[in-house]
């Protein structure tokens, strides 16, 4: 990729891609919770963010488990 491309990407510079971030979550809250002052609704939202981030944990920890378990009986293997 040459350096005019990537400078005329228009998510080139890390502000923009905050900016961009930031609006996304902005606009996904809002189709989420219909009623921000309910705290039901905040609840539910926050609750599926931090599932999917225990499993993604779950799922990161079990691989590098699994690649040190592999890894050991490479070295061990002769």
């Amino acid at each position: 990729m040459s350096r005019e491309a990537s400078a005329a990407d228009p998510h080139s510079t890390v502000k923009d891609q905050v900016v961009e971030l930031y609006e996304d979550l902005e606009h996904e809250v809002q189709r989420e919770v219909h009623n921000p002052l309910d705290s039901s609704q905040g609840d539910l939202l926050v609750r599926k963010h931090i599932n999917g981030l225990a499993i993604t944990f779950f799922i990161l920890i079990a691989l590098s488990l699994l690649a040190a378990i592999v890894g050991y009986a490479m070295y061990t293997h002769t």
